[in-house]
């Protein structure tokens, strides 16, 4: 690939562009509602949209190579590697971005899925792409590049996969070379550090992305998307694993670390400007051979939740050269499934109760319930739940990504919500929030507005399904105190998490905008942004090609 030159790192994209003028177009479409298997969605195709910040030239800082593949080969741009490493440049608007929209979207996930011949099996497998989008003055300059792992540039040099990655083992050359290996797997060497899960910004600024392995914290530069280095640790509290999802506010960041060899998990926190992570408590397993997976977990404003989910941690498969069903997972019905609750400030266990079995990869929220005395009772939690089913893993592989025959066959998921009492009581609850039917039972990738992060909430948003499908294809929003749903969709395309961004000074919980990247069946894609109140489409921005399938993203605000 030719070299490229970038602007330097700190420099706004817009600094590199020269005024545009714009011009606008009256003409304006109605929204479309119709009704399908009692589910309200909201029709994109026929969108109540100006054509305004249209600019007259678009400055293309890298311009996207030509396209290769012939029209006939053209599909759904989400299951296929990125086109190439790196692009920028400015988007044509269609619609109206508010101007109090100013700052960057970054969104992290999988987007290489080959190495020469080579590819890749499970969605979580691929090689980190990181992509930009910035909101400026009704403008948006969108970018993508290539995170530099180690992972990722030694399979680059070397032709060949190098690390451990989610379901992929570097092939040995011989028998020395896997004795090699295992024992690299031990000390943790062979493990990836390919950060494609998720990226968030630190109180102090520092923008981080991550994945489950503790070597894969890699510091990136939010302007230029440059890999900065590694985001090293400076305490000796080891490990190899935490949870891809740390809880992350301007004050601090919480995160728990697995433990392996003594099953449980320790809660640590680190403070803004420092990488030091101290312990504020261990919660130790009440079942199974191993920790449960903890993928992600919630917080209440005086609490941390710990989750310990029948899915767990499992050596053994680690060992297999070839991946199991459940990947580096086992599932164990027999353990059950249990929930602690930790206070944030002493690090004592206030609750530990069972619940029935069940299957998240991601929380959505908790707070605290409270008595008329203002005692607090309870703990809610709630989370993405796949109704303790573990199959949603294998359904996540490329190849059934890629071969959508119109047969449904997602697995149902609901808004699973957690009741823990404090009260001593041995067992918990989980029901559904609302009825998962108003939202296709489909579930997953969830934001709400973070000012209510560990508080009572009502709104959530996230990804649903408009049956059939092997995906989730819709935009959910949730209120979960009317317990309805709202569903934007467009026919054959597959969005990415919807991420609510607040208007500055709000004060309603749902004032601000949805943002989202969609990759359509044509194998093209848009940035997408959704009135966070109306749910109504506000504005979208074609890209030059279709986008590979994001996951997780955080906002920057501009300083």
């Amino acid at each position: 690939m030719a070299s490229i030159t970038f602007p330097t790192a700190g420099k706004s994209f817009l600094q590199s562009f020269p005024p545009a003028t714009f011009k606008s177009n009256s003409e304006k479409v109605g929204p479309l509602l119709f009704e399908r298997d009692n589910i309200s969605y909201n029709k994109c195709c026929n969108r109540n949209l100006t054509a305004v910040n249209i600019a007259t030239r678009l400055p293309v800082i890298v311009p996207p190579q030509p396209e290769k593949e012939t029209s006939s080969e053209r599909n759904l741009a989400a299951w296929t590697s990125i086109r190439q490493e790196r692009w920028e440049g400015e988007l044509t608007v269609e619609g109206e971005i508010p101007k109090w929209l100013s700052g960057t979207y970054l969104r992290n996930g999988p987007g290489l899925w080959h190495i020469e011949n080579y590819n890749f099996r499970h969605l979580f497998d691929g090689y980190a792409t990181l992509v930009r989008l910035h909101f400026e003055n009704g403008r948006l300059i969108a970018g993508h590049r290539q995170i530099e792992s180690d992972a990722y540039k030694a399979a680059k040099r070397n032709k060949k996969l190098c690390y451990r990655e989610f379901s992929e083992v570097p092939k040995p050359d011989n028998f020395l070379s896997y004795v090699g290996e295992l024992a690299n797997l031990f000390s943790g060497a062979s493990l990836t550090d390919n950060a494609n899960t998720g990226v968030v910004k630190l109180g102090d600024g520092r923008v981080v992305c991550l994945t489950e392995t503790i070597k894969g914290s890699i510091v990136i530069d939010h302007n230029t998307l440059e890999t900065i280095g590694k985001f090293e640790y400076s305490d000796s509290l080891g490990g190899l694993i935490h949870s891809a999802h740390p809880i992350v506010t301007d004050l601090e960041f919480l995160t728990l670390l697995p433990d392996l060899i003594n099953p449980g998990y320790l809660v640590v926190r680190m403070e803004p400007g420092s990488n030091e992570r101290k312990v504020i408590g261990r919660v130790d397993c009440r079942g199974g051979p191993s920790p449960g997976w903890v993928h992600s977990f919630p917080v209440t404003e005086h609490y941390v939740v710990v989750p310990e989910m029948p899915l767990r941690y499992c050596a053994q498969n680690l060992l297999k050269a070839e991946p199991t069903p459940l990947y580096k997972f086992q599932w164990h019905p027999e353990s059950k499934g249990f929930m602690h609750v930790m206070c944030k400030a002493s690090g004592k266990i206030v609750a530990s109760v069972e619940v029935p079995l069940f299957v998240t990869f991601h929380f959505i929220n908790a707070y605290e319930v409270e008595d008329e005395d203002g005692r607090v009772t309870a703990v809610i939690a709630d989370c993405c739940e796949h109704n303790s089913d573990t199959t949603i893993l294998e359904k996540l592989k490329l190849q059934n990504l890629r071969s959508f025959s119109g047969e449904d066959v997602l697995p149902d998921a609901r808004v699973g919500r957690f009741i823990i009492p404090l009260d001593g009581s041995p067992s918990g609850k989980l029901e559904a929030a609302l009825e998962p039917d108003h939202h296709g039972r489909g579930m997953d990738m969830c934001s709400i507005n973070p000012a209510y992060l560990g508080k009572k909430y009502r709104y959530a948003y996230a990804c649903g399904a408009k049956r059939p499908c092997n995906f989730p294809n819709t935009l959910t929003k949730l209120d979960l105190v009317e317990k309805t749903a709202k569903n934007w969709h467009d026919a054959g395309a597959i969005p990415s998490e919807p991420f609510f961004v607040a208007r500055p000074g709000a004060t309603e919980e749902d004032e601000g905008v949805v943002i989202s990247m969609v990759s359509e069946k044509s194998g093209d894609g848009y940035a997408l942004l959704l009135d966070g109140s109306t749910f109504e489409e506000i504005a979208r921005a074609k890209f030059p090609y279709g986008l590979p399938y994001g996951l997780h993203g955080c906002w920057v605000p501009k300083s």
